[in-house]
Parts: structure tokens; sequence; C-alpha cells
């Protein structure tokens, strides 16, 4: 299977699908202020920008990510813009490595969201990610949810901080401590172990969130996710859905329900989004917004099913083959695929090569 035919592939696919559905193509420019992007490094995936002096000395870079440039260019004056956009984007891969440039797909509403306009959205994602694959699954979350859980509990900030890094994690065990440590109840602590472990049936997921909600904003939270589920099964296309609360985006910027994408064979995820009204509001736009993008690089290796593909080449010698042998080990354990070799083998791609033979001239 060639990578760059299946890219372009799935790219035609993807641009006749949003097309169809009434949404026009955004074409960004590459580059951008730089305090756009340093003023809101925590919504950005890479924090890493690269930058350059402009021809009249103003800081520039290189564009790590579209949604950020959409926003800050457009702003709907009683209407809803419906766009698409199939751009690179400049960042370094995870795990580390030498900055690239990546395609990347997706979709941004903005102005006026309904609930209908939220449906189509998560239509589009379910849309998208079968392009990729028949072997997809879409997690769903609500803001709203884990914040009204958070709220409930009446603790410092860092402990509310703690308590987020354990729900992501789905670990009851550590909340239980932090629970000790911080006054809460076994109430509280059965409520967590519950949300955390919801799953399995999308319906059935919300219907047992809605019933350990203990506030409002739970409450309304679950309903909303409650109508989105029961759409979607009605389009044809809720079958692959999971509702799952340790999936969480950043509060600063986001509200709402958010999107996880993934695809069987990629170990991690190739699609996120979710409402970010509070983004709009930091830029100074009026209006809400919703959108999801697609990375095209983290499906190298599921468009590479032949092994030509891997995410890393360890280089080593006489002195670095322990080395070698360790940071395979550990990248593997992280689900990167791993080659060593003495020296770089014919017919491979690599996403990052780490030269040990080097370090030891």
């Amino acid at each position: 299977m060639n990578y760059f035919k299946e890219e372009d592939r799935v790219l035609s696919e993807l641009e006749a699908l949003y097309e169809s559905h009434g949404y026009k193509r955004y074409k960004p420019g590459c580059f951008e202020d730089y305090a756009l992007y340093i003023d809101n490094i925590d919504f950005l995936i890479s924090k890493n920008v690269v930058t350059f002096s402009g021809a009249e000395g103003k800081l520039l870079a290189l564009r790590p990510d579209v949604t950020l440039s959409i926003v800050s260019r457009v702003q709907p004056r009683g209407e809803t813009l419906k766009l698409f956009y199939t751009e690179k984007v400049y960042r370094r891969p995870e795990g580390g490595g030498e900055f690239r440039d990546i395609n990347q797909t997706g979709v941004e509403v903005i102005g006026n969201i309904d609930e209908a306009c939220e449906a189509e959205v998560a239509s589009l994602i379910i849309g998208t990610l079968a392009a990729v694959s028949d072997d997809y699954m879409l997690d769903i979350s609500h803001m709203g949810y884990t914040e009204g859980l958070m709220d409930s509990m009446p603790v410092s900030p860092e402990c509310k901080r703690e308590a987020y890094a354990c729900l992501r994690s789905k670990n009851v065990h550590d909340f239980a401590q932090l629970a000790g440590r911080c006054g809460l109840g076994d109430d509280t602590v059965k409520c967590f172990a519950a949300v955390a472990n919801i799953g399995g049936d999308a319906l059935s997921a919300v219907k047992a969130a809605k019933a350990l909600a203990v506030n409002e904003r739970m409450s309304d939270a679950a309903d909303q996710m409650e109508k989105l589920v029961s759409t979607l099964k009605k389009l044809g296309c809720g079958d692959r859905i999971n509702v799952n609360f340790s999936i969480a985006n950043n509060a600063d910027y986001y509200n709402g329900l958010i999107f996880n994408g993934y695809i069987g064979g990629v170990p991690r995820c190739v699609l996120s989004g979710g409402r970010y009204d509070k983004l709009l509001a930091k830029l100074k736009k009026t209006g809400g917004a919703i959108g999801f993008a697609l990375y095209l690089g983290e499906l190298e290796r599921f468009f590479k099913p032949d092994g030509n593909f891997v995410d890393y080449l360890i280089l080593y010698d006489d002195v670095s083959q322990a080395e070698a042998l360790e940071r395979e080990n550990a990248y593997i354990k992280k689900g990167f695929t791993v080659r060593i070799a003495r020296a770089v083998p014919e017919g491979y791609r690599f996403g990052k090569t780490e030269d040990l033979r080097r370090e030891h001239d």
C-alpha cells in the first residue's frame, strides 16, 4: 500500500464529504504573528513553534495549528460560517525529533451553534474516520460534566488538578488516596469511580451518567450528550460511539462536547475536537465555535502495513549496543515501532532517527 496514494484518496473523499454538506474551503496563510501562538500556547498540541523575523522585523511563526489561524481572521456577522481546510502544519512529532510539515484536514463551524450544528459536526467526524478505515471508534465527553464533577468537590485548585489527572488515567486508587488527604467522603470516591468506569453502549452510558449527576451542570451536560447520541443513531451513524469522561481538553479554551477519534492499529488519537467558545471569547470574538481536525501524520504507520515504515530508527555501534536496546524497549512500551541497526537499511521510511554512534565519537 502506497502511503501517499492512500493519503490522497482519503483527502479526496473528505473534500467531497465536506462540500456535500455545504462547507466551504478556507485557505489560511502559512505563517502568523508569533504572539498569537505564544498567547494561546496551552491550546496547541505541540508547544514548540518555528519562528523567524519578518521583513519589517516582526517575529513571525510557521503555522503549528490551523484553528487559531482561522478564528483569529474571521468574524461571523449574523451568519454561521461552515469551513473546512486541508493544510500543512509545522510541528515536532510526539516523542521528539526534528520539525516536520504534516498534513491536517478539519472542519470549523463559527457563529450560532445549535444542537443541529453539533450533531452535523459529530456525523462528519464519523464520516471522516470511516473514510480512513471501517475499524474506528469515536470517544465523546462533555466539559460541563467533568467540570461539574470537580465543582462538587470542595477542595483547593491544586487538588482539583490532581483529581483531573486521576480521571484522565481512570486511576480510582490514587483518587481514593487524594480524597483521604483532602477530606472527601466515600460517596465522592464511589461517584468518581462510577464516572471513570462509564463505557459501553453510548445510550446506556449517557443514561448512567444522568443517574450519577450530583448537580445541575452535570445533568445538563448528560442531557445534551443523550440528545446527540440519539440523533446520531437516527442518522445511522451511532454504533461506534463510546462515552469516555477520561478525555478532556483545556478548560480555558473548551466548553461543551469534546471528541477523540481512533483507528484500529494506530496507538494514538488520530482526530480530536470539540466546542471551543472560550477561545473565541479570549480572542474577543462573538458567537460560538465547534470543530475537529484529523492528524494525517498519525496515520503513516496505518497506511504502511507492510512494515516499511517505523516510528524510530536507532543507529548504534559496538559501544552503544546496550543503550540502543534500552531505547528500543522504552519506545515500544509507549506504542511506537522501532528498528535498530548499525547502518540505515534500504527500503524503509522513518519518523525519527537517533544516531547513537555520533554520541560516542
